[in-house]
């Protein structure tokens, strides 16, 4: 099995395509609300729209990093390092953003109405207000839940701890349809979701212990293709978002990792590093596009097509998102994970 050293350069990449896809749905969405008089084009919406698969890309990804990075036969897993090592990831950074998101849209004009409560929660992560200050950190609250239930899990094993991941999520998610419960914890901890972190953690288990053929790598990203344009042409609501978004997910990172074995493309490769500043991308990007449009604004500027703004500012926010990861996130992060030895 790998070890917890091995960065896989077409992980990193689909990060980064994941990241981008949501920054360029929602670029589009902000331009085409705010600078489009007669409104939107709804063909193009749609098909913007496509982005939001970039977050069950990530989740997919997440379930493969977690064993990947979690599965050393030399040492036994270290629950309390673990989930040190989940926090300081996942919340510092997040909550330097959230600062820079209240004090900005403060001065804008564009505040938060907090109760102590729902400000605490929000910080937190907790699912009934994680979104409340930066809106795509929703998915975060299933991150961190997919990070508790896997860091007990692994308490078992691996293997054994996968199966009773797998079991209890499976239970959790029939108990879901069921019943369908209305609490926003309850109807996390039991949504459909789950499935896409069970996909990337099976696959990492499988393609760790089997070279699988070059064929299989093709036809798993030609299924991928193909769901993927299924899903378009029969409607993102037909299915559950798991289904028609979750299952060609697992196929194009099943592929792409079988790939790697045989043949890497220069260019992912390349802007594989990018995959490092996607989650800083993630989180700042609405702040990024909320100020461009500001400025388009303030300099009056109408006649550029929507589509090109819609490249420009998703560059720009990759720009700025990778440097600010390289002199803000990463420094902090290791200064963090060498203070509380993680």
């Amino acid at each position: 099995m790998p070890t917890g050293k091995r960065k896989i350069h077409s992980i990193q990449f689909l990060r980064f395509v994941a990241a981008t896809l949501v920054v360029l749905f929602h670029a589009h969405l902000a331009l085409s609300k705010e600078l489009l008089a007669s409104g939107a084009d709804k063909n193009q919406l749609y098909l913007f729209g496509f982005g939001a698969v970039g977050v069950h890309i990530f989740f997919v990804i997440s379930g493969y990093i977690m064993v990947l990075t979690n599965s050393q036969t030399s040492r036994a897993f270290d629950a309390k390092r673990f989930f040190r090592k989940r926090i300081i990831r996942i919340y510092p950074i997040y909550w330097l953003l959230a600062a820079l998101y209240i004090l900005v849209n403060t001065a804008i004009g564009s505040g938060y109405d907090f109760s102590p409560y729902t400000l605490i929660s929000a910080l937190l992560l907790l699912p009934d207000n994680a979104p409340l200050i930066i809106g795509p950190a929703w998915t975060l609250s299933y991150e961190m839940y997919f990070y508790l239930m896997f860091g007990i899990a692994m308490i078992f094993g691996l293997l054994r701890g996968i199966f009773l991941l797998s079991a209890f999520f499976f239970l959790a998610m029939a108990y879901g349809v069921i019943a369908g419960p209305e609490n926003e914890s309850l109807a996390m901890a039991t949504n459909s979701l789950l499935i896409e972190f069970l996909f990337g953690v099976w696959i990492a288990y499988i393609t760790g212990r089997n070279r699988l053929p070059k064929w299989l790598g093709y036809i798993s990203l030609l299924l991928s293709a193909m769901l993927f344009a299924g899903g378009l042409l029969v409607g993102y609501e037909s299915l559950p978002s798991a289904i028609i978004w979750g299952i060609p997910s697992a196929f194009l990172i099943l592929g792409v990792v079988i790939l790697e074995h045989y043949y890497q493309p220069a260019f992912v490769e390349k802007l594989s590093p990018l995959g490092d500043s996607s989650y800083t991308l993630y989180l700042a990007h609405i702040l990024i596009i909320t100020l461009l449009v500001l400025i388009l604004k303030a300099l009056s500027i109408t006649l550029i097509p929507i589509l090109l703004l819609t490249a420009i500012f998703t560059i720009i926010a990759i720009v700025l998102s990778h440097q600010f990861h390289l002199k803000v996130e990463a420094p902090m992060t290791s200064k963090l994970n060498t203070w509380f030895g993680s």
